[in-house]
């Protein structure tokens, strides 16, 4: 349904269309369910009716009222839209003037067909209804239903066209969020590696250059991981990995590092860029400041319905500032645009190491084929 209305808004929508965005409406629960509860009030009343005559209801005359009853249902619930999606120019929907034309027409047709199968089934009835009371009838049908159909058909479809338009719009916000986001964070890591050498420099000018060819090698992966939206959590241990051995030659014997890493988890695809950031803040505010460095310790497991991505250092002790900082910021957007509310961040002190940790429902997350 989404699919058609955001079709016909970038080039309208022609009769295959409007056929393909009517067939997945009606699996809509919120469009069929109502559709039966109608019908079968309607139907009920009708069957009602035809009990109080004295023949009662033959059984051409309960198939006649249940084609009327859940008829008029459909026109007006799930069929009324349509009319109005045939715009075969660019527009999302038909100005008023020709929907209208075309929903009337439409709407006359089908109560037409409608109230022909049950003048076709009133024929085996052994009492038949007076031809002009049923023109009667047919005439007092139309001169109701075929406006309220056009009518409702004009509301729904400015409605959803409203709500799916709105959608796209966050959708696109999202987006550009997501890529302003991606954008600012290997910038930063490479900010944050490149001051780590500047110092290395100074003390050993043959390990810095080893350091820089390292970190072009690291930030051409940067720039590769950084431009998927998901990645298998296996190529983010591997940048890890990559970003650690750039550290080690600044921090040489001061940074330990310890992998807890389940690796029947590595399949599944989180957004980029997840463990990364938490290693660099540790090491950044952590392990580098202190004089002895300290222990790094990073984490994949599953904890009960949750995927768990944690990182834990010593050294110095947590920073008060450290949640306005670029890293922690950038992962709890990202992760509140990939996850919503499943998936947490947190980040805390617990004696002389601090712990970061993600937590993310395993439900939430895909796995790489």
């Amino acid at each position: 349904m989404t699919v058609g209305l955001a079709r016909g808004h970038n080039r309208g929508m022609r009769l295959h269309d409007v056929i393909a965005y009517e067939r997945a409406r009606i699996r809509n629960p919120w469009i069929l369910l109502p559709m039966l509860g109608f019908g079968t009030l309607l139907a009920l009343v009708s069957l009602g009716m035809l009990s109080l005559q004295p023949q009662g209801p033959g059984p051409f005359g309960v198939w006649s009222a249940l084609v009327g009853s859940f008829g008029l249902p459909a026109l007006v619930i799930w069929l009324s839209p349509a009319p109005w999606l045939w715009t075969r120019g660019r527009a999302s929907h038909a100005p008023f003037l020709r929907g209208a034309v075309q929903s009337g027409v439409f709407a006359t047709g089908f109560l037409l067909a409608v109230g022909g199968a049950q003048i076709f089934l009133a024929m085996f009835e052994k009492e038949k209804a007076s031809p002009t009371l049923a023109m009667a009838a047919m005439g007092s049908v139309l001169a109701i239903w075929v406006p309220a159909t056009m009518l409702a058909g004009y509301f729904i479809t400015l409605w959803e066209r409203t709500r799916i338009i709105k959608e796209e719009t966050e959708k696109k916000l999202r987006e550009a969020h997501w890529v302003l986001l991606r954008g600012q964070l290997s910038p930063h890591a490479l900010f944050n590696a490149l001051n780590g050498l500047a110092e290395l420099v100074h003390i050993d000018p043959v390990l810095a250059e080893k350091g820089i060819l390292d970190l072009a090698s690291l930030y051409r992966a940067l720039l590769d991981h950084g431009s998927r939206p998901a990645a298998p959590l296996r190529d983010e241990r591997v940048l890890v990995q990559r970003y650690l051995s750039v550290e080690s030659m600044r921090l040489g014997q001061r940074l330990e590092v310890q992998w807890h890493w389940d690796e029947t988890l590595e399949d599944l695809e989180t957004p980029p860029f997840l463990v990364q950031p938490m290693v660099e803040n540790a090491i950044k505010h952590g392990i580098a400041p202190s004089l002895n460095g300290g222990d790094l310790s990073i984490t994949l497991a599953r904890e009960s319905d949750d995927v768990v991505l944690r990182v834990t250092n010593s050294g110095k002790p947590l920073p008060l500032l450290l949640g306005n900082g670029v890293g922690v910021g950038n992962l709890e957007a990202r992760l509140f645009l990939a996850y919503g509310e499943h998936a947490t961040f947190r980040l805390w002190g617990e004696g002389e190491r601090t712990l970061a940790e993600i937590h993310i429902a395993m439900s939430s997350i895909g796995r790489k084929p």
